[in-house]
């Protein structure tokens, strides 16, 4: 398109009715709207699945947590067992002892 058609065609569409006018301004409206807001939606999209992806990731991790806790927490039973049998040896040596050590 030549310069002159380009200032022909502007003068065309500026001496028709304003209802024209408003109509194509409108269907542009219309047009441009539905393209942001088709963006927003696959942008909206894409941060779901990015939650969704951490989400599981974190609650995979949350559960090695809990299994080492788990692990741990049995450890910790099992040693606190054999402190309280090696008390109970300690207390009753000491108690032999005493009476030993009293006549």
């Amino acid at each position: 398109m030549t310069p002159n058609e380009v200032i022909n065609a502007v003068d065309h569409a500026a001496g028709m009715n304003d209802r024209w006018l408003f109509l194509a301004a409108f269907c542009l409206l219309l047009i441009g709207g539905g393209v942001v807001i088709y963006w927003l939606v696959r942008q909206l999209q894409a941060v779901i699945e990015d939650h969704k992806e951490l989400r599981n990731e974190h609650h995979a991790a949350l559960a090695q947590i809990i299994d080492k806790q788990n692990e741990t927490a049995l450890k910790l039973a099992v040693c606190i067992d054999h402190n309280t049998a090696a008390l109970n040896d300690c207390a009753y040596e000491l108690r032999r002892f005493q009476e030993r050590k009293e006549p």
